[in-house]
């Protein structure tokens, strides 16, 4: 086997697992020692640690590094941490978590809702400061804004070039 081909092929594999890490859109610092079981989690933690989920259908705890995250909902007295592919229920406070994440690439577009910039597949305008915005995950999720959030978020799409 081609040395090469090998690397080519890891190098798309993890780009599929892992679509935001890959090439320009990675900017947090890569895998992170020292992830905490989330009993012990107080997020005092740099950017750049693993966030443990449970993940019930596997009956394990999942590591997520922020890259991964696409969204984070409040409901049901749960928050909810989204990727591309699933969703994980947590009972983590979506003020702790908003901090963790640290900021940039990472909106709060609502009073429950903090969006990944980099993982929104459209923004719908329809009204005075009213956004819609649908994540790029495999339900195609949909959050309304709030006029705060939309506010937030018009602040940053008009900072784009």
């Amino acid at each position: 086997m081609d040395p090469e081909q090998v690397a080519e092929a890891v190098k798309r594999l993890l780009a599929y697992l892992r679509p935001f890490e890959s090439g320009s859109l990675s900017r947090s610092g890569g895998a992170a020692q020292g992830a905490r079981i989330p009993e012990e989690m107080d997020f005092s933690v740099t950017a750049s640690e693993l966030l443990p989920v449970k993940d019930v259908d596997r009956d394990q705890i999942r590591l997520l590094a922020r890259h991964e995250i696409t969204a984070v909902l409040r409901r049901e007295r749960r928050s909810w941490v989204h990727t591309v592919r699933e969703e994980f229920a947590t009972y983590y406070p979506l003020s702790d978590l908003m901090r963790w994440l640290g900021g940039d690439p990472f909106i709060q577009v609502g009073r429950h809702a903090v969006v990944n910039l980099r993982a929104i597949d459209q923004i719908n305008h329809y009204g005075d400061r009213l956004y819609r915005v649908r994540l790029r995950d495999r339900v195609g999720t949909e959050i309304t804004a709030s006029r705060t959030g939309a506010t937030r978020l018009a602040a940053v799409l008009n900072k784009q070039p």
